[in-house]
């Protein structure tokens, strides 16, 4: 009977021990995360990390591959910043975090990706992906984030929609959000004029970036956050400071505060360990074909050949209202706005809409970092190349609107506020 209950005690020991193992795995570690790694950009080196491959759902880190597919369309030039998507119910249906689109809604693609990147609209989300997909099913859509994150390596992750929203068997790892992310910031570099954007305004709706580091840490530009129950706070978050860039990944924290937490500590400990020439491995990394996967290469919309020379006609009208203008005084000029997809509505309803040109500039980064600012004004804006007199500029433009007079009394207002010439 004694060697019975000796038995019995051993055993309820045995299984009290293995439970404290498993909930000791599912708690967050060192750095109050369950699972977070770090690398230098420029060389792959891992600088350090800490359950890496524990799968988690990724919340919505999923947006940093959709916005990868979708900046992979426009390389391919299937989409342009400045093409509109028509919104559909579905979308506007997504819950969780949203832009507050509206079913019927024409959204121009620069704003749906500002929407993703910086209010994580899962609406947003939705409509890119249908749009893509060329109907309201998104599956072509989601086959070719799985295919994408298949050429990148990805081995321990599977995506169910391209929103990040709860869906069972959607999960990954801090080692395969790496690979996405360095893949994403390799190849599109520009889209950090996204994710660094710390407000932005539509329909009146002001969402706030849920990056906190954004502006309390020296060097970060971007990329992106995450929350679902089932994970907890995620984060990819990446450092610029001289030369070198850092990327790192928190998955698993218990609030929006220990997260941000979480993602400083490894951010010092990776730029300290980089200073100190260490390092505990390199990450195995797969460029991929740098090509949208034949899932959505067969359902994504064409560049229209006569689009395309719309838009040039409407690029000729607009620099024949302002060569009879200095440049220095382009800022004060209300120019017709007729973008590609605008001359073609004109052409079947007679319409117009009308922008102001707010300011011009040889550097694109000035252009969208004024653009930037003017939208957090809560002004509609957007940037648009052209050529002037041999030279390419960039124009930021306020608008669009339905009439002259609404772009004159928008300037009256921009103008009395100082927005025009405040820096």
């Amino acid at each position: 009977m004694r060697e019975k209950s000796r038995v019995f005690i051993l055993t309820m020991l045995l299984i009290m021990l293995a439970a404290r193992s498993v909930h000791a795995a599912q708690q967050p570690g060192a750095l109050g995360a369950k699972s977070v790694i770090a690398m230098d950009l420029g060389t792959g080196r891992i600088l350090y990390e800490q359950n890496a491959d524990q799968q988690i759902p990724p919340a919505s880190l999923t947006k940093v591959l959709t916005l990868y597919l979708t900046f992979e369309a426009l390389q391919e030039h299937r989409l342009s910043l400045t093409d509109t998507v028509l919104v559909s119910p579905e979308a506007t249906q997504a819950g969780g975090s949203r832009m507050n689109i509206r079913s019927g809604e024409r959204v121009i693609v620069r704003e749906l990706v500002k929407g993703i990147a910086v209010a994580s609209g899962n609406d947003a989300c939705w409509a890119m992906a249908q749009h893509l997909s060329g109907g309201e099913d998104v599956h072509p859509f989601v086959n070719a984030m799985n295919a994408k994150a298949r050429e990148l390596g990805m081995t321990d992750t599977v995506f169910k929609n391209p929103n990040g929203m709860p869906a069972d068997g959607q999960l990954t790892t801090a080692r395969d959000m790496l690979k996405l992310s360095a893949s994403y910031l390799r190849r599109f570099p520009q889209s950090l004029t996204f994710h660094s954007m710390t407000t932005y305004v539509h329909n009146n709706h002001n969402h706030h970036n849920a990056n906190r580091l954004l502006n309390t840490y020296e060097g970060v530009d971007g990329l992106k956050t995450g929350y679902v129950r089932a994970s907890g706070y995620n984060n990819v978050v990446t450092a610029k400071r001289g030369d070198t860039r850092i990327v790192a990944v928190v998955l698993g924290a218990r609030s929006a505060g220990a997260r941000a937490v979480a993602s400083q500590k490894l951010l010092d400990l990776a730029f300290q360990r980089l200073n100190q020439g260490q390092s505990v491995a390199t990450l195995e990394e797969q460029k991929g074909r740098g090509v949208l996967p034949a899932s959505l290469a067969h359902t994504a919309p064409r560049v229209d050949p006569d689009l395309k020379a719309a838009q040039q006609v409407a690029d000729q009208r607009a620099n024949q209202v302002r060569t009879s203008q200095p440049v220095a005084q382009a800022a004060n000029a209300v120019a017709e706005e007729k973008p590609a997809t605008q001359e073609m509505v004109q052409r079947k309803t007679g319409k117009s809409t009308y922008a102001i040109q707010e300011s011009s500039f040889q550097s694109r980064l000035k252009a969208e970092r004024r653009a930037q600012h003017l939208e957090k004004r809560g002004l509609p804006v957007k940037v648009v190349a052209t050529n002037l007199g041999g030279s390419k500029w960039y124009r930021v433009l306020v608008g669009p609107y339905a009439s002259a007079n609404a772009a004159k009394k928008t300037r009256e207002k921009m103008l009395t506020r100082g927005s025009v010439t405040e820096e």
